[in-house]
């Protein structure tokens, strides 16, 4: 008998999972449905995982690592780096709901205890301070705030009363807001 692929079978649990609490948060998950569409048993997930709480955190925690690693960062150019977030957003709901409902969840001080730890976010302050020193950025704001800012120009949409998300869009209408995005996080930085 041939051996299990456990890592491919972690990633199945992984990847149906985060379609499930991208989609219904952690509250109305089911364990069930992310069995069956990891092709997994609910043993072998709880094997892998633990419980319900530590799967939505490996997700989350996996999310978090791709939106710090796959979009170059550049301090002296944050209105570029917030339109590539803004186009990766779009182009992965999945991980943008993810990223919305680890904060509804309480998952707030999770993530910003990632973030402390991690270097690719010490660096990038780091980036953003360069950048201000040399009179690229306004030098007002703190190199967090101005990524708090940043993230909150991109999710505007996905979390504003009455605002269609960006999947409900037209090409003409993403494109607007991505400029939107451009220009807010332009005028923020402006020296």
């Amino acid at each position: 008998m041939a051996p299990t692929d456990v890592t491919a079978t972690k990633q199945r649990i992984l990847d149906a999972a985060q379609e499930e609490f991208g989609t219904y948060g952690l509250a109305g998950a089911r364990i069930d449905r992310i069995a069956k569409n990891g092709k997994a048993s609910k043993e072998r997930l709880y094997a892998y995982f633990g419980d319900k709480v530590a799967l939505f955190h490996a997700v989350l925690d996996a999310n978090f690592h791709a939106a710090m690693e796959d979009i170059p960062f550049d301090g002296a150019d944050l209105p570029g780096y917030a339109v590539a977030l803004f186009d990766d957003m779009v182009a992965k709901p999945d991980i943008e709901r993810m990223m919305i409902w680890g904060q509804m969840q309480g998952e707030s001080t999770r993530m910003r205890e990632l973030a402390e730890v991690d270097p690719i976010c010490t660096q990038r302050n780091v980036s953003i301070r360069e950048a201000q020193e040399a009179g690229i950025l306004n030098d007002g704001w703190e190199p967090q705030d101005l990524i708090t800012m940043l993230f909150g120009l991109v999710f505007a949409w996905a979390v504003a009363p009455g605002s269609a998300d960006n999947q409900s869009v037209d090409a003409a209408e993403l494109a607007r807001r991505r400029e939107v995005v451009r220009g807010a996080v332009t005028r923020i930085c402006k020296p």
